[in-house]
């Protein structure tokens, strides 16, 4: 506020300057509009850096906190409020997220074999899934309905997209269908041509690849001990 009244301040006194035929009022009311002026500037300019230099802080100690987090490959947004984290030698696929920087980091651990299914999601619609067949069912089958919807009635919106994402169906009672956005352009919707849907869809399907795997291991594990049984 102090900026704007500064500024705004600054502004009258030019215009009472351009108003006033006294030429020494004139060159007074010019000077000290201008003073006030640059006075709001200089203020707006330090704000600014101040804000800056605070996110790159807030940045930097959540980035920093994420990759404390022990694990051999992983992915973290260009905000540094989400990562998913695969640990190898732990056999964990890590979700670590939090809502603002500066907030609480939430961290949810799932095993390779309680991971059950894993899908690509543009805006809610199935563009491509993996399960584990030895599972009955699927928790993510009620929403193949609307993908076929979808692409019946909005032909001409196929080519923008507003959010792509990874669901996963875990074992994990208190949240079972976990999600991780790799884009969210909220109500705007970016064009399928852009750099930053083809970077995001690149990514995505990179690590959709790498979870895909991990079920078809474990399903793999898991035929011997069947047929046995």
């Amino acid at each position: 506020m102090k900026i704007i009244f500064f500024i705004l301040l600054g502004i009258i006194y030019l215009f009472l300057a351009n108003a006033i035929n006294i030429i020494i009022i004139q060159e007074i009311f010019f000077l000290i509009g201008l003073a006030l002026v640059c006075i709001g500037i200089v203020r707006y300019i330090k704000e600014r850096y101040l804000a800056a230099q605070a996110l790159a802080a807030l940045t930097e100690a959540s980035t920093e906190e994420i990759m404390a987090i022990p694990h051999t490959q992983y992915t973290l947004s260009s905000n540094a409020l989400h990562a998913l984290l695969l640990n190898e030698q732990t056999n964990m696929l890590i979700i670590a997220q939090r809502e603002e920087l500066g907030g609480e980091l939430t961290v949810t651990e799932i095993p390779f074999s309680k991971i059950y299914e894993v899908a690509i999601m543009e805006d809610e619609v199935f563009m491509l899934k993996t399960k584990n067949y030895l599972m009955s069912g699927s928790l993510l089958e009620e929403d193949n309905e609307d993908e076929e919807l979808a692409e019946q009635e909005d032909e001409e919106e196929e080519d923008t997209v507003t959010k792509l994402s990874l669901k996963l169906v875990v074992d994990h009672l208190s949240d079972p269908i976990l999600e991780y956005t790799f884009m969210d352009t909220e109500e705007d919707p970016i064009s399928k041509e852009e750099d930053e849907y083809k970077e995001a869809m690149e990514l995505c399907e990179k690590w959709y690849q790498k979870i895909s795997v991990i079920i078809k291991r474990h399903e793999l594990e898991r035929v011997p001990i069947r047929h046995w049984q």
